[in-house]
């Protein structure tokens, strides 16, 4: 390759690298979500902070749940604008660290102050244009299983996974320790808590009830639960309600819960916690005592 050839290719090469990945608009408004972008993706808690400080105070107080969003996305790439005014800029940004996207909509109180007044990121689900390819079963499963052992490697995955097609395991693994202080493995047969992941076993089952015709999603509560202690709720909140978490039912976790936590060995006994009221833990308003983990 020739002098003049190398030299033309690494000028080309440090323009690349010095351009920006995508161009803002030149608003108050997208000028602030950069910024924001740029803090963000840096994992620097002292740098978000202060940017949270000067120009978002209100979720300055909430950094922690910033920098713990900030490790369970990996920060975002923006990939759109959708909408974009002096004091009002909208768009589309892609996780890193997986293939979702969010729609992001930020707010200035004026084009002179640059003070965020509102700023909300919501999923959604894949834009077309970002479709990300499919892969085949093969190229699938070596991915899975490369992302398995570098987040098990970095300490940032425990537990066992088993990928399902047609009713057949195609891959099964067992990663990082379930006891840190004995240096105790983790096995596919490894007992562990799987906190609200048992939702979407209920959800499965109400469903094909009502595929079956034994239940239906419009309901109230009460045509099956006919002993449900709030005769108003059960009259009122539908299953579709409960399904989709908007039933008002309440929360049972709470400093009572803790206390008496370690009682609630199995379903069972939370069932008949429920109906016996012998524990702290039972609030007769909360629905969500009958589906515990």
């Amino acid at each position: 390759m020739s002098r003049r050839l190398v030299a033309v290719t690494l000028f080309a090469a440090s323009l690349l690298s010095a351009a920006p990945q995508t161009q803002f608009p030149d608003t108050p408004a997208a000028h602030q979500f950069a910024a924001w972008l740029e803090a963000f993706n840096s994992g620097d808690r002292a740098k978000l902070l202060g940017f949270l400080q000067k120009n978002n105070p209100a979720r300055a107080g909430q950094i922690d749940q910033e920098m713990g969003f900030r490790r369970m996305t990996g920060g975002f790439d923006f990939k759109k604008t959708e909408e974009s005014a002096a004091t009002r800029f909208a768009g589309v940004v892609k996780e890193r660290d997986s293939d979702s996207f969010a729609r992001f909509v930020l707010e200035v109180e004026s084009a002179e102050s640059l003070h965020i007044s509102q700023f909300d990121l919501r999923l959604i689900p894949t834009p077309a244009e970002f479709a990300v390819p499919r892969l085949t079963e093969d190229c699938a499963l070596a991915a899975l299983r490369n992302e398995l052992d570098k987040r098990a490697a970095e300490d940032k995955f425990a537990g066992a996974v088993l990928v399902v097609k047609s009713g057949k395991p195609i891959f099964t693994g067992a990663y990082g320790l379930a006891d840190r202080e004995k240096k105790v493995p983790n096995k596919l047969d490894t007992q562990v808590r799987i906190g609200s992941m048992n939702k979407m076993f209920t959800a499965v089952a109400v469903l094909q009830l009502a595929q079956v015709g034994k239940i239906k999603l419009s309901d109230p509560l009460g045509k099956y639960l006919s002993d449900y202690p709030n005769k108003e709720l059960a009259s009122k909140v539908t299953i579709h309600h409960l399904l989709t978490h908007t039933g008002g039912t309440g929360d049972f976790f709470g400093p009572e819960f803790d206390k008496h936590q370690l009682e609630l060995r199995s379903l069972f006994t939370v069932l008949r916690t429920a109906k016996t009221g012998t524990s702290a833990v039972c609030l007769p308003e909360s629905l969500t005592i009958r589906f515990r983990h």
